[in-house]
C-alpha cells in the first residue's frame, strides 16, 4: 500500500477529496465523471486522473470502466481508503457514562464506527452546553446531545447540524424529581431548587417544574444534586431516573415530574450526533456510514445485561 507520506506528496488535495467521496461509496456505485471533479476542485482533468490512479494503485479501490456508461466501483478496502482520506481518527464528545444507558450508548457508538471502518475516540463531558461549546471551538468533530438540546442551541446559533439521529430514548428514558422533604409531593413555595446551567435539558425541565411557584434556583453541578439535598443546601432537583442515588440517599423522596420528563416524549429522549454545518464531509460520512440500528441494538443489550459496556 502506498505510504501516507507519498500519497500526500502527489496531488494531495485532489486525491484526498476523491477518497473522502469514495469512502461513502459501495461496490456498484458509479464514479463521478473526471470532468465533474476537475470543475468542482478547480484543477485539470489530468490531475484528477492521476489522483484516481493513485487510489487504485494503493489497493484502496478497484474500478471497472463500462464505456459510455462511465466507471464503476468494483470493490473498496474501507480501512485503506480511510487512511487516504486524511481525516484520521474521529473525535467525539458525549455525556459522562454515569448511567447504564449512557454506557450502552458509548458501546453502541464504538461498535457502529468499528463496523463502518471509521476510527473513533470518545471523550466524556458533563453538560450539553459545554459539549456544544467544545464542538464550536473544534476541540471535537461531533458532540452527542439530546435532540431537545440541539434544537434549543440551534435557536441561538446557526452553524450546527444533526448528522445522525439515534432513535427514541437513546439519550434518556425518564427524569424524576428528588425531594429532601419526604412529605412533599412536588415543588412548593419557598424551596431552593438545584439547577445546572451546563445542562440544557435539566435547566428547561427545572423551569417547567417550578412554573407558578416562588422558589430560589441554586446553581449546582448536576452530579452534586443528591449530595447537596442531603446537606440541606437545596430542597429539590430534577434527576435521571436510571441513575443510582448515592449511599444514604434513601431518605429522599422520588416523584414523577408533572409532564413526565423529556425521556417519555419521542422527540426529546433521543440522542443525536451534531457537527458543525461547514464540516459537510464529516456530516456526509457519519450520515451514510453510521447505522443507528447498530447503536440502539447494542445499547439495548447492555441495558439487558447481555453485553458488557465498552468505555
Amino acid at each position: 500500500m502506498i505510504s501516507y507520506r507519498d500519497f500526500v506528496a502527489k496531488h494531495a488535495k485532489v486525491a484526498m477529496r476523491i477518497a473522502q467521496d469514495l469512502v461513502r461509496a459501495r461496490p456498484g456505485d458509479r464514479l463521478p465523471p473526471v470532468g465533474d471533479y476537475a470543475r468542482d476542485l478547480g484543477v485539470g482533468r489530468g490531475t484528477v486522473q492521476t489522483a484516481v490512479r493513485l487510489l487504485k494503485d494503493s489497493g484502496a479501490v478497484s474500478l471497472v470502466p463500462r464505456g459510455h456508461m462511465g466507471t464503476f466501483i468494483a470493490s473498496v478496502d474501507q480501512a485503506a481508503l480511510w487512511h487516504l482520506t486524511g481525516l484520521g481518527t474521529i473525535t467525539g464528545v458525549m455525556p459522562l457514562p454515569y448511567s447504564q444507558r449512557y454506557r450502552g450508548l458509548a458501546t453502541g457508538l464504538y461498535k457502529a464506527f468499528h463496523q463502518a471502518d471509521v476510527p473513533l475516540v470518545l471523550a466524556h463531558m458533563r453538560g450539553a452546553r459545554r459539549r456544544l461549546e467544545a464542538l464550536t471551538s473544534r476541540r471535537y468533530e461531533f458532540a452527542l446531545v439530546s435532540r431537545h438540546s440541539y434544537e434549543t442551541a440551534s435557536r441561538e446559533v446557526d452553524y450546527l447540524e444533526i448528522a445522525v439521529a439515534l432513535g427514541p430514548q437513546t439519550s434518556v428514558r425518564e427524569h424524576v424529581l428528588l425531594l429532601r422533604d419526604g412529605r412533599a409531593g412536588g415543588i412548593q413555595d419557598g424551596m431552593r431548587v438545584g439547577v445546572d446551567p451546563a445542562s440544557i435539558d435539566i435547566t428547561e425541565l427545572t423551569r417547567r417544574e417550578c412554573a407558578g411557584a416562588r422558589v430560589t434556583l441554586v446553581e449546582v453541578p448536576y452530579t452534586q444534586f443528591p449530595g447537596q439535598i442531603q446537606k440541606g443546601v437545596i430542597d429539590a432537583a430534577v434527576w435521571d431516573a436510571e441513575e443510582a442515588l448515592p449511599k444514604g440517599g434513601a431518605g429522599m423522596r422520588v416523584v414523577q415530574l408533572r409532564d413526565g420528563g423529556f425521556g417519555t416524549r419521542p422527540d426529546t429522549g433521543e440522542a443525536v450526533l451534531v457537527v458543525q454545518r461547514d464540516n459537510q464531509v464529516l456530516r456526509g460520512i457519519l450520515a451514510e456510514k453510521i447505522d443507528p440500528a447498530v447503536v440502539s441494538a447494542t445499547q439495548a443489550r447492555v441495558l439487558a445485561g447481555q453485553e458488557l459496556p465498552e468505555l
